[in-house]
């Protein structure tokens, strides 16, 4: 059994409609903020009537208000919550009944409705059902067999570890005592009774009896006084186990084993990250010591995991919770903003949710959906390292092939910006995509096919094209064409491209809302060098990466203060194609962090190739 849809209807952010599809294992909730992760996992706690938020529960502005209301305005008349759950075993099907589908006997449905009306103590009426029928009587033992246990993103592991009625430590030791014992005195009950026994017997103990007693019966008299007796105050199990705090030592490299209890130290002294995985640990055991007889499904809810942990040990913990869900059966449902964690998993665990300008509520898009084939899952779940992890949280993506492009075109695209504030005055336009929430993906190679799958909202199937679902935020790619590397293409006698991607551009063009990919001449810092009076900066950027004296030096001295506008183009390809080669000599990465640098102090006069220009348009302007 798990939580396999949940649907949102007037709640805080989702006035609309708006369902969430989980798998059975762990669930990666990603997106940028205020895109409704958090109001996500809220809903999940109201419905699942999870313990620590139904002493909170709702309160008026949770009631969907326009944000062109006054911000006292009443909101929504209802909030309304579906959830599905897929059964999975006979038993299930049985104990369920109640809740069960009338058309599909696998689906077990629970709602939940709040009417934005308050009663005579100031709540918010409730109606909660299985199933279609509002009328039925509801059972809550079918809700309650439900665990579902929450972590917080700011929380206070400190805190929740600390020794007290209802604490964590205590909820797990009293689940294992239910698993252990059956009937009788707990030994540990056992142990604190001759504790007291042998408390008594001790001299110092019977003395400060002795005076308690007769101070008692001086103070107020025989007639009214009373007896008393030292010893500890707790014998009984579960006054024990609230009295039990947790202690850390620090695992150290060769530090060996510690067995004297003396060796460890408070939480008070750890750091905040530890704290968080052993406030982790301790939930996980909770739920591990669960009696399986008494409860039908689990459910972790976490926010923001990665809090106070540096990237291996986020990476250590997602691989540790993914293969926690499979082996104990558990659904876990995470939210966070880090690319490390959504770098490191399954990717079809990956659910994202995406804001879209003119709509009230949010797209949510699971990557199992988006018709990637398994040899692009497979290629995204090997490169998609912590960079390129960023396309979750982007509002639009710019891939390019390798480290010139994406060092070079983020200054370009100063320039592009300004060209089209120019070209458009009565829109607005910012300085630099970082304003834009846009992020430049550097592929390390031709790769697009992969990356696009997640955007494009079709896929091939026996060589027929499908729609299928994507996630809806703007990309475009800059490739080189590629031609024979002898050629020496220009705009009026273009040469025939190599680049087995160069097939994507129109199958995005026809088919795609969302994606673009657009191509040179031949090869990036051939196309810049073609244009303008480029070839003069290029080739004094070149010369300060150079040691040589001989005739290369030469001839960049000579380049760098010839005026190329005069010249034709076809005189401009054969400088631009030698150009090329010292440049690869040099080092491209080298030569675009140079020039980069130059250009962000001065990108006057130098010109942009129009499929550079094309592809930041795309990025930029709705049309």
């Amino acid at each position: 059994m798990y939580l396999k849809k949940l649907n949102i209807k007037g709640y805080r952010t989702f006035k609309d409609d708006f369902t969430v599809n989980l798998n059975s294992g762990l669930n990666i909730l990603v997106g940028e903020n205020a895109s409704g992760k958090s109001t996500v996992v809220d809903a999940m706690r109201l419905i699942l009537g999870e313990d620590e938020y139904g002493r909170t529960g709702i309160t008026e502005t949770d009631f969907h208000r326009p944000i062109d209301q006054p911000s006292k305005s009443k909101g929504v008349d209802q909030i309304k919550f579906h959830c599905e759950f897929e059964l999975t075993k006979e038993e299930e099907y049985i104990a369920y009944l109640p809740w069960l589908d009338i058309n599909d006997y696998k689906t077990a449905r629970l709602n939940l409705s709040i009417e934005n009306k308050q009663d005579g103590r100031e709540q918010f009426k409730r109606k909660i059902w299985g199933n279609e029928s509002e009328s039925g009587l509801f059972e809550w033992e079918l809700l309650n067999r439900i665990s579902c246990v929450y972590l917080p993103p700011l929380r206070n592991a400190e805190e929740k570890l600390r020794s007290y009625k209802g604490s964590k430590l205590a909820r797990l030791l009293k689940n294992l005592k239910k698993n252990s014992v059956d009937g009788g005195i707990h030994p540990l009950e056992a142990k604190f009774t001759n504790l007291n026994k042998q408390l008594l017997s001790d001299e110092s103990i019977q003395l400060a009896n002795k005076y308690i007693k007769e101070n008692i019966v001086n103070s107020v008299g025989g007639v009214f006084g009373q007896d008393a007796s030292l010893q500890f105050a707790e014998i009984n199990f579960d006054r024990i186990v609230e009295r039990i705090r947790l202690l850390f030592y620090p695992l150290l490299p060769k530090a060996g084993t510690i067995n004297e209890i003396n060796m460890f130290r408070e939480l008070s002294e750890n750091s905040l990250g530890y704290n968080n995985i052993l406030y982790l640990a301790t939930i996980l055991s909770e739920l591990d010591g669960k009696d399986d007889d008494q409860v039908s499904h689990k459910i972790l809810l976490i926010e923001e995991p990665e809090a106070h942990l540096h990237p291996q040990l986020q990476i250590k913990l997602l691989q540790y919770l993914q293969s926690k869900a499979k082996e104990n059966k558990l659904q876990i449902i995470v939210t966070t903003h880090s690319p490390t964690l959504t770098s490191a998993i399954d990717l079809h665990s990956i659910k994202v949710l995406s804001l879209i300008e003119n709509q009230t509520t949010p797209k949510f898009t699971s990557i199992a959906n988006c018709g990637v084939s398994d040899p692009s899952k497979r290629f995204l779940e090997r490169w998609l390292d912590i960079t390129k992890s960023l396309l979750f949280f982007s509002k639009g993506i710019l891939f390019v092939e390798g480290i010139a492009e994406a060092l070079v075109i983020k200054e370009l695209a100063k320039t592009v910006l300004t060209e089209l504030k120019n070209e458009f005055p009565d829109k607005e336009f910012y300085s630099d995509l970082e304003e834009y929430g846009i992020s430049i993906i550097n592929l390390n190679g031709i790769y697009f096919k992969h990356f696009y799958s997640l955007f494009q909202g079709f896929k091939w199937v026996e060589n027929e094209m499908q729609k299928c679902d994507s996630i809806p935020v703007r990309c475009s790619g800059i490739t080189d064409n590629d031609p024979p590397a002898d050629s020496q293409p220009v705009k009026e006698s273009p040469a025939v491209g190599k680049n087995p991607q160069l097939n994507l551009i129109g199958e995005l063009q026809d088919n795609s809302p969302n994606c673009r990919l657009y191509t040179n001449l031949k090869t990036f810092e051939y196309d810049l060098a073609l244009e303008g009076n480029n070839i003069s900066k290029m080739s004094s950027v070149l010369l300060k990466l150079i040691n040589t004296k001989g005739p290369v030096k030469k001839r960049l001295e000579e380049n760098s203060v010839k005026d190329w506008l005069l010249i034709e183009d076809a005189t401009k390809a054969v400088e631009a194609h030698w150009l090329l080669n010292q440049i690869d000599e040099a080092g491209k990465g080298e030569f675009a962090q140079t020039l980069a640098d130059g250009l962000g102090s001065d990108a006057s006069n130098f010109v942009i190739p129009s499929y550079i220009k094309e592809a930041i348009k795309w990025l930029v302007c709705y049309e």
